[in-house]
């Protein structure tokens, strides 16, 4: 079963955003990477905020992509991504 992995960056972001992202995000199954602390300090760079998440399932890539892709859009914020698919055993 194949393993992705999504790097998400939000322009202009704040905590309520991050909050959405999470919550859309994890009602499509996405677990995250690395849980941050109660301040996102961590994981902003500049204006922008990363976040890793990660979903395991008999998906195309597209479909995974399309899903990233609408969680960041609930945001109504700028954003970027990639999505890589590992092969998992």
């Amino acid at each position: 079963m194949p393993l992705f992995s999504a790097n998400i960056v939000l322009h202009y972001a704040g905590k309520q955003d991050f909050a959405l992202l999470d919550e859309a995000l994890r009602s499509d199954h996405f677990l995250p990477e690395s849980v941050p602390d109660g301040d996102l300090a961590e994981n902003q760079t500049g204006e922008a905020i990363t976040l890793q998440y990660l979903k395991k399932g008999n998906l195309a890539l597209l479909e995974v992509i399309e899903l990233v892709k609408n969680a960041a859009a609930k945001t109504g914020k700028k954003f970027s991504f990639t999505v890589l698919k590992n092969r998992y055993e």
